[in-house]
C-alpha cells in the first residue's frame, strides 16, 4: 500500500478546515415545505431525486431538537449524514420521504396548536395516547405518523382518541 507524502496529507488537512471555515447559508427546504402546499407530484420527485442533506440542519433550528435526534428520526447514521452534509449530497430516498412527512405533520399540529412553537413543543411532548412516546419520534414510520394524524384530527374536531 502506498503511502501519502507529508505535502499531500498537510494539503488534505488544508482542505479540511477551509470547508469548517466556509459559513453555509441556511438550509429552508423544511421551511419551504411548511410554508406553502406542495403538490403530490412535486413530492413524489422530491423523494426520488433526494432531499439535501442539509435539511438536518434546518430541521434541528425549527423543530429545536438535538441532531442526534432528527438522524434516529430519519434512520441515517450519524456519520453518514455528517458526511453527506459536508458533500451537500441528497438523502436517500427513505430519509427524504422521512423529511416530507414530518414536514407535513408538523404544518398540520401548526394548524392545530395555532403557531410554529406550540406545534413544536407538543411534538416533542411524551404523549399518553402513543403510550408515552412523543408525537416526533412516532414519524420515523407510517403507521406512528398515522396514529399521530389521527391524534391531531381529534384534537382539530374535539373527538375523543
Amino acid at each position: 500500500m502506498a503511502r501519502r507524502s507529508p505535502r499531500a496529507t498537510k494539503k488534505r488537512s488544508a482542505v479540511r478546515v477551509a470547508r469548517r471555515r466556509i459559513k453555509r447559508p441556511p438550509a429552508l427546504f423544511f421551511q419551504a415545505l411548511l410554508a406553502q402546499e406542495t403538490p403530490a407530484a412535486k413530492k413524489i420527485d422530491l423523494i426520488r431525486s433526494g432531499v439535501s442533506a442539509r435539511v438536518v440542519d434546518d430541521m434541528v433550528a425549527y423543530l429545536h431538537v438535538p441532531k442526534n435526534d432528527i438522524f434516529k428520526l430519519l434512520r441515517t447514521p450519524e456519520s453518514t449524514a455528517h458526511k453527506l452534509i459536508r458533500d451537500n449530497r441528497p438523502l436517500d430516498p427513505g430519509a427524504s420521504e422521512r423529511v416530507v412527512r414530518v414536514a407535513e405533520i408538523t404544518k398540520t399540529a401548526e394548524e392545530t396548536f395555532g403557531g410554529r412553537e406550540a406545534a413544536a413543543q407538543w411534538l416533542k411532548t411524551p404523549n399518553l395516547a402513543l403510550k408515552a412516546a412523543t408525537p416526533l419520534s412516532m414519524l420515523d414510520t407510517e403507521p406512528g405518523a398515522r396514529e399521530v394524524r389521527r391524534i391531531l384530527s381529534a384534537i382539530n374536531h374535539g373527538g375523543v382518541f
